[in-house]
């Protein structure tokens, strides 16, 4: 439903603008205010080809069967009216024109931390995709805290419309809880539809929340999808002390830095995955970090069967005296790999031990009636056979994940983000590895892995790129499998100063003999406007969660 918002305000753009910038027609200039949070709004016309795609979509805002692409950075420099806290960039499929958006400093101060975490999903229902943007350092004015906030603009034919943007805090009505210092409500996203009510649902994370006087123990906020939009009404908050949650609240457990949401039983319901990897961080000798599985239910998230399982639980299924699965959980998504219709969580452990430390892996459970089992576990690494690279401190294999079908055989493949990889000498230009979804599960053989170095990659392996410091599985060409985009947020291309990376975007496309690498890439330079310069493009990538950043 669209309603009239007061606070909206249209500026001219200043006719005096430097205009020597690769986007030159900036079309428009204005702000929404929710809460006393002010959030900046910039649009560039764009000349585009509208297209008509096929085949489910991810992160789909202008209804045309094709994904868009929304990706973080951070507001390097900029000619904005207000100082910028984050800066989000939206490249759209069919609508003419590139959307930018950043929060402004409050007079309080703090950090940059717009767009830490995106999410998208349907929450309204009416087959555009909503984008939602986590500020997990934001000022609440009411509170008089940096505590944190989530954004949510929804979509439409034209594009995400920002003056129905929502805005929620621990402060808003309805939403458990309240703001306080530290909090980092917004740190973690996850769309999908827990109720089955066929609109999606939000999961919040809060990991620096205190439960009583136990310190950065960690909560999950649950905000369910309406004809309206998200609401607060019926919100749920999940944390360790509460019975049906595994564990106990402990200082530094941190959850809810992780989310995910998928289907993992058989029935209508969408479950949620939530990561704790600081869990036993420096009290186990074995392993450390934890994933927890809740149900979905028609009234929410339900309050029993949750299961969870540990890194220490991991340690027989290494199958090697010399490795341990250190904060499990850092990356989290679901997906059905081996096609029976359940679906198996995934999680990475970057900074998994085998032997040196942080050379990483990737644990997957299969999909079960029964949840989350240490016994019904794979493990990968650059040890496993048919994974490209090899392990070596530091790598941060699985660092980053995103789960989708890319060969079209029905089943989902996992693509793993290492990037503190070393490409030759080049330390932390970073890698991507496909592990394949076969009949019998997630599968080494036939694996696929890229760097920059590779003849068709655009760039080229450079120290300090992240190659994978983001990734996302998205439908980008409207047909056949789905495709992939992967982010150098370290990226330096030619225009930038020495040391502050535009970053950069790549892009493939699936086929049924895994990915294929196009020379298309975007940069933060290439997105540079009259208004901002994004640099470390690629922060983030919408995608249907995403979680605290590994770096």
């Amino acid at each position: 439903m669209r309603r009239r918002v007061a606070g909206v305000s249209v500026l001219a753009v200043l006719a005096g603008m430097a205009v020597s910038t690769p986007a030159r027609a900036a079309d428009e200039f204005r702000t929404v205010t929710r809460d006393g949070v002010v959030l900046q709004y910039h649009r560039v016309a764009k000349a585009v080809t509208p297209m008509k795609g096929t085949g489910a979509t991810r992160s789909d805002f202008d209804g045309d069967g094709v994904d868009d692409i929304a990706v973080a950075a951070d507001p390097f420099e900029h000619r904005l009216p207000q100082s910028p806290a984050g800066v989000v960039v939206v490249r759209y499929s069919s609508a003419p024109q590139v959307d930018y958006y950043a929060t402004a400093v409050s007079p309080a101060g703090g950090g940059g931390s717009f767009g830490e975490a995106l999410a998208a999903g349907d929450f309204n229902g009416d087959g555009y995709d909503d984008l939602a943007i986590g500020d997990q350092g934001e000022f609440d004015p009411s509170a008089k805290v940096h505590a944190g906030g989530v954004w949510v603009i929804p979509g439409s034919r034209t594009g995400l419309v920002l003056g129905s943007a929502k805005h929620f805090t621990q402060n808003t009505p309805g939403v458990p809880g309240a703001s306080e210092k530290d909090d980092l409500f917004g740190s973690a996203l996850a769309a999908g539809d827990i109720n089955g009510d066929g609109r999606d649902d939000l999961a919040i994370g809060a990991y620096g929340e205190a439960i009583g006087t136990i310190k950065e123990a960690g909560a999950v906020t649950v905000l369910y999808g309406g004809t309206g939009g998200l609401t607060a009404t019926g919100a749920q908050q999940l944390h360790q002390n509460q019975a049906a949650v595994p564990g106990a609240a402990e200082r530094g457990d941190h959850f809810g830095w992780t989310l995910a949401i998928g289907k993992v039983n058989n029935n209508k319901y969408a479950d949620l995955v939530i990561g704790a990897p600081q869990e036993n961080v420096g009290t186990s000798s074995t392993g450390s970090g934890m994933i927890t599985l809740m149900w979905g239910s028609a009234s929410g998230v339900k309050l029993s069967g949750a299961t969870s399982v540990t890194g220490a639980a991991l340690r027989k299924a290494t199958g090697r005296s010399d490795s341990y699965v250190w904060q499990l959980g850092m990356a989290l998504a679901v997906g059905d790999v081996n096609g029976d219709g359940l679906g198996e969580v995934i999680a990475g452990a970057p900074f998994a031990q085998s032997p040196k430390g942080n050379e990483g892996m990737v644990a997957v459970f299969t999909g079960r009636a029964g949840g989350l089992s240490s016994s019904a576990v794979k493990l990968f690494s650059q040890r496993t056979a048919g994974v490209p690279g090899s392990p070596e401190a530091g790598d941060l294999f699985g660092a980053t994940l995103a789960v989708g079908d890319v060969t079209g055989d029905g089943r989902a493949d996992v693509l793993v983000g290492a990037p503190g990889e070393a490409i030759g000498t080049r330390a932390e230009a970073g890698m991507v590895a496909l592990l394949k979804g076969s009949a019998a599960g997630l599968t080494g053989s036939g694996a696929q892995g890229f760097d920059q170095n590779h003849p068709v990659v655009p760039g080229g392996a450079e120290r300090g790129d992240r190659f994978g410091g983001s990734v996302a599985i998205l439908n980008l060409n409207g047909t056949g499998p789905l495709d992939a985009i992967v982010a150098s947020p370290g990226e330096e291309v030619t225009g930038d100063q020495a040391g502050l990376g535009s970053g950069s975007v790549a892009l493939f496309h699936g086929a049924s003999g895994g990915l294929v690498p196009q020379s298309t890439a975007w940069s933060g330079l290439s997105m540079r406007t009259d208004f901002v310069w994004p640099k470390w493009y690629g922060r983030r990538l919408a995608t249907p969660q995403t979680g605290g950043l590994y770096y």
